[in-house]
């Protein structure tokens, strides 16, 4: 009788690990795991970089005057191409009234 004790218990304990390896199919139901998975990306965005309060610079303030500099390049360019559209524009228009 503890033979075939012994015989069952191992037999069990065999099934479960081939199971186990044997089986490409995932050990948790698709509803958790995708529960798991948004705890997951939440956790990781509440520990990236960023603003604790709204308003506060998600960059540090070293970079304020490079950014500085940069914007005002990107408006001096901008104002620069509105000027000369304008200065085409004008010109086209009064070509068309002289002609």
């Amino acid at each position: 009788m503890i033979t075939k004790a012994t015989e069952y218990l191992r037999s069990l304990k065999a099934d479960r690990s081939a199971r186990r390896y044997r089986s490409n199919t995932p050990s948790l139901p698709a509803g958790i795991q995708d529960h798991l998975g948004r705890l997951l990306r939440a956790e990781y965005y509440e520990r990236g970089d960023k603003p604790r309060f709204l308003g506060d610079p998600a960059l540090p303030l070293e970079f304020d005057p490079y950014l500085h500099r940069l914007d005002q390049k990107d408006r001096d360019l901008r104002s620069s191409m509105v000027r000369e559209k304008g200065r085409r524009a004008v010109a086209a228009a009064l070509l068309g009234i002289h002609a």
